[in-house]
C-alpha cells in the first residue's frame, strides 16, 4: 500500500503512475485528482486547511507493507520576506510541514511497530542553502530535514525496528512550480535567470526520472540515513 499526497500533477503523478504501473495499490491525497486507475483510491482533501487534514480516513489495511510519501508542497509568493503578507509563512508551512506531519501521526498510531513502514518527505536543497525571495520555502523544507531526523530517532525508541522516516531532495525538476519561478520578475527573484537557464540549457529532471529514482532509494538502496538527494541515485 503506497500513499501520497498531491497526485493530481508533477512528481506527486508520476511518482503515484509508477507504482500503480507496478501492480501496487495507491492512496491519492489532495484537491484534485487526474489518475484514473483501479488500483487508484482518491481521498479529497484541501492539505492548506488543517481541519480538512484532520477529517482524513484510511481504509483497512492489510498486513502489507506501507509506504507514506508526502510530496504535495508550495513554493509560495516569491518576493522579499518583508514585502509578503503575515500568513504567507504559516501557509506554506502547512501545505510543505504539519499536513504531512498530521497525516504521518495518525499513521504511526495505526500501524503496528511490528509492520514495515518507510515515511517520505519530499524536501529540497534549498532546506540547506538560502535563496532570497524564498524564505517560506526554505524555512520549510529545513524543518522537514530535521523533523524526519527526530522523527526517525523518536520511532527506534519506541520500538518501530521495520520503520524508515526519510528526507529527500528530488533536484530541480521540471514542474509547474519551476515555470512559476521562471515568470517571476528579477525585482522579486535576484536568481531568475539562473532558473531560466535550467530550462534553456535542459538541465531539469523530469517527473518520471525522480519517480524511478525514489523507487529505487525505496526499494533498492540500504536506507542507513535520513536525508537523501536524488541526484546521488543512479539508475
Amino acid at each position: 500500500m503506497v500513499i501520497i499526497t498531491g497526485t493530481s500533477r508533477g512528481i506527486g503523478k508520476a511518482i503515484a503512475e509508477n507504482y500503480l504501473s507496478l501492480g501496487e495499490l495507491v492512496i491519492g491525497i489532495g484537491r484534485n485528482h487526474t489518475i484514473s486507475h483501479p488500483n487508484y483510491s482518491p481521498i479529497i482533501c484541501d492539505l492548506n486547511n488543517p481541519e480538512s487534514v484532520d477529517r482524513i480516513s484510511f481504509p483497512q489495511l492489510n498486513e502489507e507493507p506501507v509506504i507514506f510519501i508526502h510530496n504535495a508542497g508550495i513554493l509560495g509568493r516569491v518576493d522579499y520576506f518583508e514585502k509578503l503578507e503575515s500568513v504567507e509563512l504559516a501557509r506554506v508551512m502547512q501545505v510543505n510541514l504539519f499536513a504531512g506531519a498530521a497525516i504521518l501521526q495518525r499513521l504511526l498510531n495505526y500501524i503496528p511497530k511490528t509492520r514495515i513502514f518507510k515515511s517520505i518527505f519530499i524536501s529540497s536543497g534549498a532546506g540547506k542553502n538560502p535563496i532570497a525571495s524564498w524564505a517560506a520555502y526554505c524555512a520549510s523544507k529545513a524543518a522537514v530535514d530535521l523533523f524526519c531526523q527526530t522523527i526517525q530517532l523518536e520511532e527506534q525508541q519506541l520500538g518501530r525496528e521495520k520503520f524508515h522516516c526519510l528526507s529527500v531532495a528530488p533536484g530541480v525538476v521540471d514542474t509547474d512550480m519551476q515555470v512559476m519561478i521562471r515568470e517571476t520578475s528579477a525585482d522579486s527573484f535576484s536568481e531568475v535567470e539562473r532558473f531560466r537557464e535550467y530550462k534553456h540549457s535542459n538541465q531539469l529532471y523530469s517527473p518520471e526520472l525522480v519517480a524511478k529514482k525514489l523507487y529505487k532509494l525505496i526499494h533498492e538502496t540500504p536506507l542507513e540515513q535520513v536525508i537523501y538527494s536524488l541526484r546521488d541515485i543512479q539508475l
